[in-house]
């Protein structure tokens, strides 16, 4: 099950405090420290006459103002109906807010006539500190199409221009239904288009076609322009776009697929010219599993910012049939592959819908979303919580076992592993149902493109299944390394992927007799080696190429990296080495457990 977080939820309507000084996005955020997650609701069914509050969207301004907006839906939850744009400021990071302020309402010609104003896209503009508000409208009794608006704010959300309508500018007279996020939209940092802002639209061309569409600014919110565009006509339909900036300055869109069933709900694009056109049509994304709902894209870290990792954290319910369970996920690889579920937090067990997520000055996490007990639409809530709330990509939590490389690469015990007596003083014993052995993230374990070794103590036998002994990095088709005991096979095999292709090495012989074997998987010199007992018992022709290019990366000894393929067993004297080491070097520290062998990147004696 996902991590799941405490709630404490104020229901009191909270006073404004002084504003909060600001850090412009391009700056490394700190490190938030420890806290317990707390929730204010925001929005209420019934609040200031209205049946509904839905559609949340939220951005922290260049001052540090959080800006929550949503629709205020006047007699009950549906689309078409009566609807104001509201919103809140908080000029604490989120810890007191300002009572709601109308936005928008009504028509060209008349706020207090009848009509539909919704789809905020906030976009902050970190050049100037104007806050630009993409939104649609219509009448509000017909069915006709939305159109598009544009409002902006110059002095931090307090107050806001005369909405103008922009349909000749990103909209179509062909075309049919037209929306505007809804989600906060971004300001590029990097590459030849910085300083543009660019948000996400869809829109029924009135033809049978359903697209997705990117939109973007480049004199801070005056003038708009139509961008990247997929339509589609394969059933597939991609809507309710959010964005977030890649370190290689390109654009990377997640959309919800309003035809996609259990575990094909969420699709992606990537824009690589600043959102002028996609690379690539809109994508089912495997494995991120939500109910068909709006979704929303947060960048926390980023390498080219001063961070040691890059991480995107994305938002929506994770009932793959219904709307609840909010939960956070991240991309530590700029969005080519996603936690689960299981590895993702959980903020709430009630009913959830649509989200949207700021950084606040703090480096916490702020997270806008739908709620309730009974109904998804119940409530708007804010909640506030740190990555180590969310979890950091090793997991710093637990019990360490201390590495003698000199490096400092302590490692964590995961599960219940045992003392007991091992080859060389003391070992663990790990269970193979969760017992394994945690390396940090760490620069000095990433063997790259170069040689290597790495060894362990083994002794096992009371499982058949395949029992992972080291495994690092990636999976599947991703770069990786890997040395895994298969007694149904009858043999211990290793594995190396890098972008040049796979080599696997096999023993014929899977050395489960219960009594200790020292096993050790080498690359050297374009070949691929596994020595069992100070013996080469294999070896491959191996492809050049880095094993681990991608950050931050796992590493694991005595299971694979997804927590499958446990070892059974007992497990000492781990270590790797960043060079390929001789026969000699093997057989002193199989011999003598020497500790004279230089270039050790991790030594963990277990003890």
């Amino acid at each position: 099950m996902p991590t799941r977080l405490p709630l404490l939820v104020a229901l009191a309507l909270l006073v404004p405090a002084a504003p909060a000084a600001a850090r412009p996005p391009t700056e490394t955020r700190p490190e938030a420290e420890p806290a317990a997650v707390t929730q204010t609701v925001l929005f209420n069914k019934g609040d200031a006459g209205y049946g509904c509050h839905r559609i949340p969207a939220i951005v922290r301004t260049k001052a540090g103002t959080l800006l929550a907006f949503a629709e205020a839906r006047r007699t009950w939850c549906g689309d078409s109906q009566e609807i104001d744009l509201v919103m809140r400021r908080s000029e604490d990071d989120g810890r007191t807010w300002s009572a709601a302020q109308t936005v928008l309402s009504g028509t060209d010609s008349d706020p207090n006539a009848i009509a539909t104003r919704g789809n905020p896209a906030p976009i902050v503009d970190y050049e100037t500190g104007r806050i630009v508000l993409l939104s649609t409208m219509d009448p509000g009794t017909t069915t006709r199409p939305r159109t598009p608006y544009v409002q902006v704010s110059d002095d931090d959300g307090r107050t806001w221009s005369k909405a103008r309508n922009i349909g000749d500018q990103i909209d179509d007279p062909a075309w049919g239904w037209y929306a505007t996020g809804p989600v906060h939209g971004i300001q590029l940092t990097r590459g030849a288009h910085a300083g543009r802002l660019v948000a996400g639209t869809n829109y029924d061309n009135g033809a049978g076609g359903q697209a997705g569409q990117l939109v973007y600014s480049d004199d801070h919110g005056e003038t708009w322009h139509k961008g990247a565009t997929d339509v589609r006509t394969d059933g597939a339909v991609p809507q309710e776009i959010s964005v977030v900036e890649k370190v290689d300055g390109g654009i990377y869109a997640v959309a919800r697929n309003n035809a996609g069933g259990p575990g094909a709900s969420r699709m992606f694009a990537v824009s690589n010219d600043g959102g002028q056109t996609y690379a690539a049509p809109y994508a089912t994304i495997p494995g991120l599993t939500t109910p068909v709902v709006q979704s929303s894209l947060q960048r926390l870290r980023a390498v080219d910012r001063g961070d040691k990792y890059n991480r995107i954290l994305f938002a929506a319910p994770a009932d793959p049939e219904r709307r609840r369970y909010m939960t956070i996920r991240s991309s530590f690889d700029e969005g080519k592959t996603w936690q689960s579920v299981a590895e993702g937090t959980r903020i709430t067990s009630d009913w959830s819908g649509y989200s949207d997520m700021a950084i606040l000055d703090t480096g916490e996490i702020g997270l806008l979303y739908e709620g309730g007990t009974v109904d998804a639409r119940d409530q708007i809530r804010f909640a506030r919580f740190t990555e180590t709330d969310i979890g950091h990509p090793d997991a710093p939590l637990g019990t360490t076992t201390p590495d003698v490389s000199g490096l400092g690469n302590d490692s964590y015990l995961r599960g219940g592993t045992i003392p007991i007596a091992g080859k060389f003083g003391q070992a663990r014993d790990l269970d193979g149902v969760d017992d394994a052995i945690q390396p940090p993230f760490a620069e000095s374990l990433a063997l790259g493109a170069g040689d290597f070794t790495a060894m362990a103590w083994i002794k096992y036998g009371a499982s058949t299944a395949s029992q992972a002994i080291f495994w690092g990095y990636g999976i599947n088709e991703s770069p990786q390394f890997w040395l895994r005991a298969e007694p149904a096979s009858s043999r211990i095999r290793g594995l190396i992927t890098t972008n040049a292709g796979t080599a696997s090495v096999a023993t014929i012989k899977a050395y489960n007799d219960k009594a200790w074997h020292h096993v050790a998987l080498q690359r050297k010199a374009g070949t691929l080696s596994i020595w069992v007992d100070g013996v080469r018992s294999a070896s491959v022709a191996a492809p050049g190429g880095s094993v681990s290019p991608a950050r931050p990366f796992k590493m694991y000894v005595g299971q694979r990296l997804d927590g499958a393929h446990h070892f059974d067993g007992s497990l000492d004297e781990v270590r790797i080495y960043n060079r390929a080491l001789t026969g000699t070097e093997l057989n002193s520290i199989r011999t003598t457990n020497s500790a004279a062998v230089p270039n050790a990147v991790l030594d963990l004696p277990l003890g």
